[in-house]
Parts: C-alpha cells; structure tokens; sequence
C-alpha cells in the first residue's frame, strides 16, 4: 500500500510552529498577569494587617510608629496603585496575543482539517483500487479454469 503525501505538509508544520510560538507568547503573558494578581492580593493583605494591628493596639499611642505605618500605608496604596495599572495593560497586551493566537491556530487547524480529509480521500479511493484489482483476478481465474 502506497504513503499518503500531503504537498502542504510543509506549510502544515510551518503554521504548527508559529501556533507554538503564540502559545507560548500567551503562556508567558498570563504568567505576568497572575503574578501582577498575586503581587495585589499580598499588598492588599499586608495592608489589611496594618490597620488592624493599628485597631487593636490599645493604651497609648506613640506618634512615631502611628506616622511611619501611615507612610507605610502609603506605599503600599502607591504600590497597588502601580500594580493595577501595570495589571490593565498587561491584560490588553493578553488580549491582542489571544487574538493573534487564535487566528493562527485557525489557520493551523484549516490545513489540519484540509489534511485529514485528502488522507481520507486518498485511502478509500486505494481500497477501491484494490477491490477493483482483486475483482480482475478473480474473474480472470474464473475464465481460466
């Protein structure tokens, strides 16, 4: 039984790769993002402890401390606010790589699909073949004995 050769398989691997490419772009993009989320909620908690170590301290207060976990305070809410800004053009470069990820993938899964079908194509007509082929024998048997 002859191979199935597909003429495209070269752009075939070609667009497999580049698909690869792009998810790997994507990968690492969410990557960031999720670190970016992480770095937010431990800010967000940090600061959570803050104030309410500040709530339960009784007694007296001293001035000192009260002014440097104000500051303190401040960075962090500065620090949240840089992350969330960093956080909103991270996710529109994610969506410009989901976009360009999924159009190549498309294109990938069209000449996947488009491979798929000759091959199929190209063994039932070989089976044809063959059942002609053994139809011939069969009657030239027939005929010489």
């Amino acid at each position: 039984m002859r191979r199935f050769r597909f003429r495209l398989e070269k752009l075939l691997i070609l667009r497999r790769h580049a698909e690869k490419e792009w998810e790997i772009k994507l990968a690492e993009i969410t990557g960031i993002c999720i670190k970016l989320e992480k770095g937010m909620i431990k800010a967000e908690s940090e600061k959570t402890r803050v104030l309410m170590e500040l709530k339960a301290g009784r007694g007296m207060v001293d001035m000192e401390i009260l002014r440097y976990r104000e500051q303190y305070t401040g960075r962090l809410n500065h620090r949240l606010r840089e992350l969330e800004d960093e956080l909103v053009k991270k996710r529109i470069e994610l969506e410009k790589i989901r976009k360009k990820y999924i159009e190549v993938s498309r294109d990938r899964k069209v000449i996947g699909k488009l491979k798929d079908r000759r091959e199929a194509e190209y063994y039932k007509n070989l089976k044809l073949e063959e059942i002609k082929i053994m139809d011939d024998i069969n009657v030239k048997k027939k005929y010489i004995n």
